[in-house]
């Protein structure tokens, strides 16, 4: 079985985390690939989507990729800079899941903190700037050193799982059904 970890990140975090994740998987074949590198032939069984997470979607070049992806294993993984058991954080993930859902087979998610890049607080050509506040200061700080060690090996430990799981019903010849 074929993994293939595909990310895209501003700020380091999420490619913090799919390096994880990737470092923390064991398959047969695997492979990392960074998306700003061009769009990489998606020829892995089971294909792990990694993004920054902005205004509650997945940034530009990552959403419009993930529409590509057609009769694949998934899964989804994001980083943002808001508290990862907050809605906000759900939101963000679940609209990757939503993205992929309808054409592919969803074997889980993962979401957690990550760095603002100072573009993003800004408004440089992403958007609305996220207009500082002081809360939105303290919290900016906090975020600004995640992703941690534990959330990278919790990322690593739900896609192993999932991918364990995910490969036995199909050895048994068992209906696979997502555990979103």
């Amino acid at each position: 079985m074929k993994v293939q970890v595909i990310y895209t990140s501003i700020t380091g975090c999420t490619k913090r985390v799919a390096e994880a994740i990737f470092n923390g998987i064991t398959c047969e074949e695997k492979s990392i690939h960074d998306l700003r590198d061009g769009a990489p032939v998606l020829d892995g069984d089971i294909i792990l989507i990694g993004y920054w997470g902005i205004v509650g979607h997945p940034c530009e070049e990552m959403e419009a990729f993930m529409k590509t992806i057609r009769g694949k294993a998934v899964g989804v993984f994001c980083t943002l800079g808001y508290y990862a058991d907050s809605h906000h954080a759900w939101d963000t993930v679940a609209y990757g899941v939503n993205l992929l859902q309808e054409h592919n087979e969803v074997i889980g998610s993962y979401v957690c903190n990550g760095a603002v890049s100072h573009a993003l607080k800004e408004g440089q050509g992403l958007g609305k700037p996220h207009t500082p506040t002081e809360q939105k200061e303290i919290r900016w700080e906090m975020v600004a050193n995640h992703p941690t060690d534990a959330e990278c090996a919790l990322a690593a430990e739900r896609f192993r799982e999932r991918i364990a799981f995910y490969r036995r019903c199909k050895e048994l010849q068992i209906p696979f059904q997502s555990v979103l």
